[in-house]
C-alpha cells in the first residue's frame, strides 16, 4: 500500500461523523477523495497483485452496463461505475454488491468524468451509456427502464458523455477505450429519415457515428486502442417479453434480409467487449459476427 492511502485511511478512521459528511449529511470532497484512496488501497492489500486492471463503466447500473461490469468483477478487475443513478436499483442483480464502486454522477457533465479517472489506477473504459428514444417513451425500450433526463437528446446521452469520456481518457492516460453504437450505423441512407416519424432514428445514429469517427481520430492521434460493439437487439432470457421481436429479427437475418442483423445477448456482448481490450491486437468496428468471434477468445 502507498503512505499515501495509509495516510488516508488512518485519517478516515479517526474521523467524526460530522466532519465525514458536513452539515449536508453528504460525504465532503477531501473525505471522498480520501475514501475512494482507502478503497483502491484495501483492494491492493487484499488482492495483493492479483487485480487483473481497473476498469471504468460509464452507465454501470443499466442494462449493458451492469453486465459488463458484473462480468468484469467476476474476471478479477477492479470495477467503478458511473451513473445517474448511482447505486443499482433494488431489482438489479447488482443490487447490494459492495465490490463494485459506485459513484453518483452526470456523464454529461465533463467534471464528473474527469473527477473519477483522475483518481488514477485505470486500464480502460467502457461506455455503456445510451437511450432509444427520448423522453419518457425509452422506459419501455431500455432493458433495465431508464428514463432520461427531461430534454436530454441522443447528442447529449450519446456524443457528449462519450467525448468528456474521451477527453478523461486521454488526460489521465487511458488508452483503452469500449464503447457500445448500433448495427444501423452502418446505415447510409437515413437521412431520408429527415421530415418523417422516424426522424429520431436519424438523430440516434448520428451521435453513434460521431463517437465512432472521434476514436478513430484518437487511435491515429494519441495510440487509443476503441472497440466499438455494433449490436442490433440485445436480449437475455430474463426479459422474455423482448424475446418476440428477436426471434423476428433472427429469423430475418437467417433469411437474408438486407439491412437486419442478427440479435445478440447481453452476455454475449459484455464477453466480447472485454476480450476485444484484453486483447491488444483487437481493435475498430465489430458487428454481430465481430462479437460472436470476440467472445470466444481465450
Amino acid at each position: 500500500m502507498r503512505s499515501g492511502a495509509l495516510l488516508a485511511c488512518l485519517a478516515l478512521g479517526s474521523t467524526s461523523a460530522f466532519q465525514l459528511y458536513g452539515a449536508t449529511g453528504r460525504l465532503t470532497a477531501p473525505h471522498l477523495r480520501a475514501s475512494r484512496a482507502c478503497s483502491s488501497a484495501s483492494v491492493h492489500m487484499q488482492a495483493a497483485g492479483s487485480v487483473k486492471g481497473k476498469i471504468l463503466v460509464l452507465g454501470g447500473t443499466g442494462f449493458v452496463g451492469a453486465t459488463v461490469a458484473k462480468l468484469a468483477l467476476d474476471r478479477g478487475y477492479e470495477v467503478v461505475s458511473l451513473s445517474r443513478r448511482g447505486q443499482p436499483s433494488a431489482d438489479s442483480k447488482l443490487a447490494g454488491l459492495t465490490q463494485i464502486t459506485w459513484e453518483q454522477g452526470d456523464a454529461t457533465k465533463a467534471e464528473d468524468v474527469q473527477n473519477v479517472l483522475a483518481a488514477g489506477g485505470f486500464t480502460g473504459v467502457v461506455h455503456a451509456i445510451g437511450m432509444l428514444f427520448e423522453g419518457d417513451l425509452n422506459k419501455f425500450a431500455s432493458g433495465s427502464g431508464s428514463i432520461p433526463s427531461e430534454g436530454a437528446t441522443y447528442d447529449d446521452i450519446t456524443r457528449k458523455t462519450a467525448f468528456n469520456a474521451m477527453d478523461a481518457a486521454v488526460t489521465n492516460g487511458v488508452k483503452k477505450i469500449g464503447f457500445v453504437s448500433a448495427a444501423e450505423a452502418r446505415w447510409d441512407f437515413d437521412d431520408k429519415f429527415v421530415g418523417t416519424p422516424v426522424e429520431w432514428l436519424h438523430r440516434y445514429l448520428l451521435a453513434k457515428r460521431a463517437v465512432e469517427a472521434r476514436l478513430e481520430v484518437l487511435k491515429k492521434e494519441e495510440g487509443i486502442q476503441s472497440v466499438i460493439m455494433r449490436p442490433s437487439l440485445i436480449w437475455t432470457w430474463e426479459k422474455p417479453g423482448a424475446l418476440p421481436p428477436v426471434a423476428a429479427f433472427t429469423i430475418g437475418n437467417a433469411l437474408g434480409l438486407p439491412f437486419v442483423d442478427k440479435p445478440v445477448s447481453v452476455d454475449l456482448l459484455a464477453a466480447a467487449m472485454l476480450n476485444g481490450l484484453e486483447t491488444d491486437s483487437e481493435s475498430g468496428i465489430f458487428d454481430y459476427k465481430g462479437m460472436e468471434r470476440l467472445a470466444k477468445l481465450k
